[in-house]
């Protein structure tokens, strides 16, 4: 075997697991068995999930390892377990089934490999009890926490906010309390006190707090706006603390993937507030009084209502989309001061936010250039009408994708020619052990035959799964472009329209991301494979799951 086509997988599900480094062990016994074997393995053929869920197929790694996979880069997989591979036995059996038809031969550490009935049905039994395993963990773990919130219990809550100090359950029995901070207290109450009788906004408590010399809970210099107002939503400091503020739901749309995380959520869903009266209350130490954290929320509230964004809605045509090339961080809007504007003339720049100091303890962590927002939004827009006006660009792409594919795997065999080869082996098989039950022919000259049959027969499934993907990737490619097609004819009336939401809802529906980097600006488009082609202004419409990357068009702009 060629030693560069071995891999290994691993995966933990939670941080804690993580932080315990239980990661490390399963690294070290799938790479002591590795050695064992004679081979050596990449540093590129190690794919680690580390703290993700076994529950969900929509793993970076494993999505990864399984493209290595269907190109042929891998012919042997190491895994600790079966349940590291996937924790429920249908998505298990569902990855062993595609490595197979790829030609990967699996290996788990601690499952004594085998083809034998005996051995499938083991591995399978396997899969199904970690699965109950897994189901029945998370319901005791929920009911647990449940009773022990209505009962009145810490524990649950299993950390403290800034402010207190948490004190786990001891050995003799004490319960897990809230112990007051003295120091980290008056920091929170003077907190409370700018924002609900001076009515200080977020800014002002967050410049306030700097001008003081006051750091945070980890250390920093300057205090996050989102921090503080965790902060001020939080009811322990008014003695009740809350469990169950949030709640899991389904993934939910994104306008992009936050700075260095990836498009696939890490757990497979989107964590949300849930509705203030699904809470438990719990019973802690109070920092403060009830009517000034009653009175903070009311002026939070009217904050809210006074917000830019409520008030004129997004003020750019980019926003949300921009994004740093180099440090990842988000661009944002920004106007320049009429005493600045040349010529008195009110014009903006998108703005990376690496490059302000004040938000990294004084030190740039980016030193990336602005952008003209009118000559960005123009270029962007010329590209987004060249793409509905050329869908046949979309179609080219793909075309050279599948043809890549194609070429890579060797795979030019008819789905109706591999069936009749397949059918003639059987035959041929079936005939095989008839004669050699018959006593026609021995052992001797049975078991090479057959053997050479069998995997005669196992290479032709594979072929026939390839031309199937295949198959299936050109009807996708043919859905695929019918959809920019008439997704282009539903709006090519309204590309002419100097409709500022209209454009921007076309924007968000076809552009994935704008990558600004010091010399360029790359446009990176998405296509939307749902059903409904209409666009409203105004609407809040999500135009489903996004397909990968299609079209990437690079341009160079004057700043």
């Amino acid at each position: 075997m060629n030693k560069a086509l071995v891999a290994l997988y691993a995966r933990v599900s939670s941080g804690q697991q993580v932080k315990n480094g239980t990661i490390g062990s399963q690294l070290a016994a799938i790479k002591d068995r590795i050695r064992e074997d004679g081979h050596v393995l990449p540093d590129a053929m190690l794919f680690i999930d580390d703290g993700v869920s076994g529950a969900t197929l929509i793993r970076p790694q494993l999505e990864r390892l399984r493209d290595y996979a269907a190109a042929g880069d891998i012919e042997c997989l190491y895994i600790l377990s079966p349940d590291r591979l996937d924790r429920k036995y249908a998505y298990q059996a569902l990855l062993m089934e595609e490595f197979s038809a790829c030609g990967v031969e699996v290996i788990f550490i601690c499952h004594t490999p085998g083809d034998t009935p005996e051995d499938m049905m083991l591995l399978q039994m396997q899969g199904m009890f970690a699965e109950y395993e897994r189901a029945k963990i998370m319901e005791r773990n929920r009911r647990g926490k449940l009773h022990g919130a209505r009962c009145g219990n810490v524990g649950v809550l299993s950390g403290a906010p800034y402010g207190y100090r948490y004190i786990r359950r001891q050995p003799d029995g004490t319960p897990a309390q809230y112990i007051v901070n003295l120091h980290e207290a008056s920091v929170v109450r003077k907190i409370f006190s700018w924002a609900g009788i001076e009515r200080l906004s977020l800014g002002g408590v967050v410049r306030r707090l700097a001008e003081k010399g006051i750091e945070s809970a980890t250390g920093k210099p300057g205090w996050d706006r989102s921090t503080v107002w965790g902060m001020l939503k939080n009811p322990a400091y008014k003695g009740l603390a809350v469990f169950g503020k949030t709640k899991n739901c389904a993934p939910r749309p994104r306008v992009r993937a936050a700075r260095n995380s990836a498009d696939i959520l890490k757990n497979g869903y989107s964590v949300i507030r849930s509705k203030p009266d699904d809470g438990i209350g719990i019973p802690v130490p109070a920092i403060i009084n009830s009517a000034l954290f009653l009175t903070v929320n009311e002026q939070l509230e009217e904050n809210r209502r006074h917000a830019r964004q409520g008030r004129r809605g997004a003020a750019y045509l980019l926003q949300g989309l921009t994004v740093c090339g180099h440090c990842r961080y988000a661009y944002y809007g920004k106007k320049v001061s009429k005493s600045a504007a040349k010529g008195g003339a009110q014009y903006s720049y998108y703005h990376c936010t690496g490059t302000d100091a004040y938000r990294f303890g004084g030190i740039r962590v980016c030193d990336n250039k602005q952008v003209r927002t009118s000559m960005l939004d123009e270029t962007v827009w010329a590209q987004v009408i060249a793409l509905l006006s050329e869908p046949e660009r979309l179609k080219k792409e793909y075309e050279q994708r599948l043809t890549q594919a194609s070429e890579h795997s060797g795979q030019t065999a008819d789905a109706e020619r591999l069936k009749k080869q397949e059918n003639q082996l059987n035959v041929g098989r079936s005939r095989l052990i008839d004669s050699f039950a018959e006593g026609l022919i021995g052992k001797t000259d049975f078991e090479p035959r057959i053997r050479v049959m069998t995997l005669r027969l196992a290479e032709l499934a594979r072929q026939r799964v390839k031309v199937k993907q295949a198959t299936e990737n050109q009807h996708e490619l043919l859905l695929l472009v019918n959809r920019v097609e008439d997704f282009a004819a539903a709006v090519t009336e309204r590309l002419s329209t100097d409709d500022f939401l209209m454009k921007r809802e076309i924007l968000r529906a076809l552009v994935k991301r704008i990558e600004i980097y010091r010399d360029e600006i790359v446009v990176v488009f998405r296509v939307n494979p749902g059903n409904d082609t209409s666009l409203e202004a105004g609407s809040d419409k999500t135009y489903g799951r996004s397909l990968p990357d299609c079209l990437r068009s690079n341009f160079s702009l004057a700043r």
